[in-house]
């Protein structure tokens, strides 16, 4: 992520019906990606400028500004920013047991996990108000648990009823399996020569349905998938740069920095400096 504001609050209260978890802003540098993921709550994307493609399940959709994309807890994802004319966006986390329901009641969920909206810019404006509210305060907990409120029914009135069905493609089932299988084991100690034997496919097969379905070969994508979930813990958590190469399959901290120094174009520790900011409190190890 090239800036980015993020605020993180679990509600301290039990919420049952609907609660917020989390929001964030993004302005993403080219090519950037996040996943294979999969979130305990349901995460809403707006897209504010800029193009990318989101996958999920087996289907692969191409969105640009006034669209958005949901994804529902328990579901594999992945998401990257076009390398020419990366997005900008702005993301909530709504958990809670009547959220499904609202979203079906808009017509996202099922089939549809993307959408249209009117004004992308008012969510902006939304998420930004959220950010003042990170001290730990019963008065700003509730602040927050009305804002996702507030999303929810500016989504509701800001979707084209008859235009959220965007460009989709059918996924590749051996692309599908080898996210699959990536998912489950973070990308760690997997290449194209094993994954491929696993799934009984040639390599370079292999690697051409990922080129096709992801714009990436299956090595770039193993890697880009590493260090983007490095870049995201540099940027959200406050795990050392020590434990952040081990979380993310490098064998020793100095091949860690030279791989995403070669990526990113800088070291982790000047990358983790160079963020915008952080609102809210940062997992702990």
């Amino acid at each position: 992520m090239e800036d980015t504001l993020y605020l993180l609050k679990q509600p301290e209260k039990n919420y049952k019906d609907c609660y917020f978890s989390f929001c964030g802003f993004s302005k993403t540098e080219a090519g950037h990606s996040f996943g294979p993921a999969v979130k305990d709550c349901f995460l809403v994307h707006i897209i504010l400028e800029g193009e990318g493609s989101y996958s999920i399940k087996d289907q692969t959709y191409s969105l640009k500004a006034g669209q958005g994309f949901i994804i529902p807890p328990g579901v594999s994802s992945f998401y990257q920013a076009d390398q020419h004319f990366p997005w900008t966006y702005l993301w909530m986390g709504i958990g809670g047991e009547k959220v499904q329901e609202y979203f079906q009641q808009m017509g996202i969920g099922g089939e549809h996990f993307s959408f249209h909206v009117q004004s992308p810019y008012n969510f902006k404006a939304l998420v930004f108000e959220c950010f003042a509210y990170d001290d730990d305060t019963l008065v700003n907990e509730l602040n927050l648990q009305k804002k996702a409120y507030d999303f929810l029914q500016l989504l509701a009135k800001s979707i084209s009823p008859y235009q959220y069905i965007t460009s989709s493609q059918k996924m590749n089932p051996y692309v599908q399996k080898a996210l699959q299988i990536i998912n489950q084991e973070g990308g760690q100690g997997l290449s194209i020569t094993n994954l491929a034997k696993r799934l009984a496919v040639h390599p370079s097969y292999l690697s051409r349905l990922f080129k096709a379905n992801l714009g990436l070969s299956t090595k770039d994508y193993i890697y880009q998938i590493r260090i983007n979930m490095a870049s995201d813990l540099l940027a959200t958590t406050s795990y050392s740069i020590e434990k952040i190469s081990q979380l993310t399959g490098f064998s020793s901290i100095q091949n860690f920095s030279k791989a995403f120094k070669k990526i990113k174009k800088v070291t982790p520790s000047a990358y983790r400096k160079k963020q915008v900011g952080f609102k809210g409190k940062r997992p702990e190890e």
